[in-house]
Order: C-alpha cells, then sequence, then structure tokens
C-alpha cells in the first residue's frame, strides 16, 4: 500500500493522548463537579483531597461541616457511583484540615498523561563535506590572522568548503 492510499497521516502517539484525556480513568477529577454533588453551600466548607484505592478522602473546615458530611455519607457514595458502570468510591474519610484554594487533582494517572510526548522521528542530518588540502592561498591567509585558535578554526572551516563547484555536485 502506498503512503498517498493510506490517507491522513496522523501521529499515533497524539491520537493516543487525546484518547486518553477524554477516558474517564485519566480525568483530573474522576467524581465530577463537586459543587453539582454536594451543592454549592457545603461545597464552600469542604473539599475532595485524594482518591486512592476507592476511598475518597474528603477535607471539612470544621468538625461541624465533619459531622454534617458523615451523616450522609452513604447517600454521596451512590450519587458518586451512580452514573458508573464499576464503583469508583467505596468508602469516604471525612477530616478536618484547611481547604485548599484550588481544586485538587485526584486521579494521580492524570499526571502521567502530561509525561507522553510524541516521540520525534530522527531528522536525517546532513553529511560533512569531505575534508581537503587548504591551497596555497587560503594557508597564506589562515597564517595572518593574529590568533591561534582563529587561526585554527579558519582552516577547519575551510577545509570543509568545497574547493570548485564540480567538487560540490
Amino acid at each position: 500500500m502506498k503512503r498517498s492510499d493510506r490517507g491522513s497521516s496522523v501521529k499515533v502517539g497524539s491520537l493516543l493522548k487525546n484518547f486518553l484525556e477524554q477516558h474517564p480513568a485519566f480525568a483530573a477529577n474522576p467524581i465530577g463537579d463537586w459543587k453539582e454533588l454536594v451543592g454549592e453551600q457545603v461545597a464552600r466548607c469542604t473539599s475532595p483531597r485524594s482518591l486512592k484505592n476507592k476511598v475518597l478522602v474528603i477535607v471539612a473546615r470544621d468538625s461541624v461541616w465533619k459531622h454534617h458530611l458523615e451523616q450522609y455519607k452513604e447517600i454521596l457514595t451512590e450519587k458518586i457511583n451512580d452514573s458508573r458502570p464499576e464503583p469508583i468510591v467505596e468508602q469516604i474519610v471525612i477530616k478536618v484540615a484547611e481547604l485548599p484554594e484550588s481544586a485538587p487533582v485526584l486521579n494521580p494517572a492524570h499526571k502521567n498523561l502530561e509525561k507522553i510526548k510524541g516521540r520525534r522521528l530522527a531528522a536525517r542530518r546532513k553529511l560533512k563535506a569531505p575534508a581537503r588540502k587548504l591551497t596555497p592561498e587560503e594557508q597564506a591567509l589562515i597564517k595572518t590572522l593574529p590568533d591561534a585558535d582563529l587561526r585554527e578554526i579558519g582552516a577547519k572551516l575551510l577545509k570543509r568548503i568545497p574547493a570548485d563547484e564540480n567538487e560540490a555536485e
């Protein structure tokens, strides 16, 4: 099959990354929008901290909010798992602590998406022009340079330049 018969070329890495970004297992927050789950008032005083091994850790501002969430653990677990074929939360742990300013990334697998990079195809290197002997005029020019390092670099560069048009082709 010729390359033109295959259709448009799409890099597999970028295609796979796009697929994984849309897959719920790699979502930054697999439980969904916290405000929609618990309501705006509860969301201001509580926040999900982590989700590991089907254990959701929630941070409450104080013991009153912790007690309030303790009363609704089962309902909250059902609400989270309701639209999923397989439950993602089996246990909820509520802790009293300072609330984070921004919503944390609950899914550690989401961080792996940032590490996926496309593989670069090896660029074809230009072949160096074969080294040649310097002409007497070039040697005289190099000898007139005041610095030894400059003379050495100049000689290397001149050796890489083809002597005439026929050598370049």
